[in-house]
């Protein structure tokens, strides 16, 4: 595809710590660390950790046998966590990104526990606060995820660092992972308001697969973005609370495509046609950048318009809304001074 930026500068709203990570940065780290790897060369690392249509892997699959048992252990660690925070800060940087919201659950990045989360959280921050020092006009924040699958007490102890961390850098929380029938949003309803009080924005993974939670109860917790959402565009009523709300979605078009949440390019168009139709709010982004092939912003931004699904104009205008919607009040390192 060519190099060819949008004239505006970008804003990125939803980006995974592990899944934003360079595969080349990925290899460094853990042979610097002397970590033992599945495959003995990088091609082959690289094309493991990799994710498009052609795999035939949902979601969950991914998840569960290769996100979680690779990525998340490779990207973990205070010294993993820092250089991945600041390659992937800095990285967004040149390639347009003016503005990047990066998420990741420190429960996923402490070594299964070894770690200490306040340590975790600040490598974090030490990561985003260098690439901040050498892009002045980079805006930048951390969202913590807590884990659908993750205990009410595990989940509780991510936002209560949140909050610990939020003048710091830490600028919202974010609820994401794999399908569990046991998990309610309602039962955290007390917690996230503690969260909004606090001046932390809130944003929640759901309407991205079928049978993963329950859209209507994620919107029990006030939030103000939603991770994906694209399932909305099949329920009349839902697009219409989302729309009286201003309830920005966090669409990630290549990735939903990958994990077959959207079967193909003529159906993604069909749902954001649709979201514009009914005025719902709704901004373009990775998810998962450097494990999909062309998944960069710009990639995507550049995509979308020589597909002709969106005009350059409805691009601008999701970029607008991107802004407008970030978690982010300032720009700059002196954001957090």
């Amino acid at each position: 595809m060519e190099t060819k930026f949008p004239t505006y500068p970008l804003v990125e709203l939803h980006a995974h710590l592990g899944a934003s990570i360079n595969p080349a940065v990925l290899w460094r780290i853990a042979q610097t660390q002397g970590m033992k790897l599945a495959t003995r060369n990088f091609s082959d690392f690289k094309e493991f950790i990799t994710i498009d249509k052609s795999k035939n892997m949902d979601l969950n699959a991914y998840l569960t046998k290769i996100y979680h048992t690779t990525l998340d252990p490779l990207s973990s660690g205070t010294f993993a966590v820092e250089e991945a925070s600041y390659e992937i800060m800095s990285g967004a940087y040149r390639n347009g990104i003016k503005t990047i919201e990066l998420r990741g659950n420190p429960m996923r990045h402490n070594n299964e526990g070894k770690a200490d989360l306040d340590y975790i959280i600040l490598a974090m921050l030490r990561g985003m606060e260098r690439a901040l020092l050498e892009y002045p006009d980079l805006s930048a924040g951390i969202i913590l995820c807590c884990a659908r699958e993750f205990s009410y007490e595990q989940n509780k102890i991510i936002i209560e660092k949140a909050i610990k961390y939020h003048r710091r850098g830490v600028v919202g929380i974010d609820f994401a992972g794999v399908a569990n029938p046991n998990f309610k949003y309602r039962d955290y309803s007390e917690i996230v308001k503690a969260a909004k009080d606090a001046g932390l924005g809130i944003t929640v993974h759901t309407g991205e697969v079928r049978d993963a939670d329950d859209m209507h109860e994620a919107l029990s917790l006030n939030p103000d973005r939603i991770g994906h959402g694209i399932l909305c565009y099949k329920d009349k009523g839902l697009m219409k609370e989302l729309s009286e709300k201003k309830i920005v979605l966090e669409v990630c078009p290549l990735s939903n495509i990958a994990t077959h949440a959207v079967n193909d390019l003529s159906e993604l168009k069909l749902i954001l046609n649709t979201l514009i139709e009914n005025n719902v709010l709704f901004t373009i982004n990775t998810d998962w950048p450097e494990i999909i092939p062309d998944a960069h912003l710009w990639r995507q931004y550049v995509m979308l318009k020589e597909e002709k699904i969106l005009s350059e104009e409805q691009l601008e205008n999701c970029t607008k809304i991107a802004q407008e919607a970030s978690f982010i009040k300032k720009s700059g390192i002196e954001a957090y001074l």
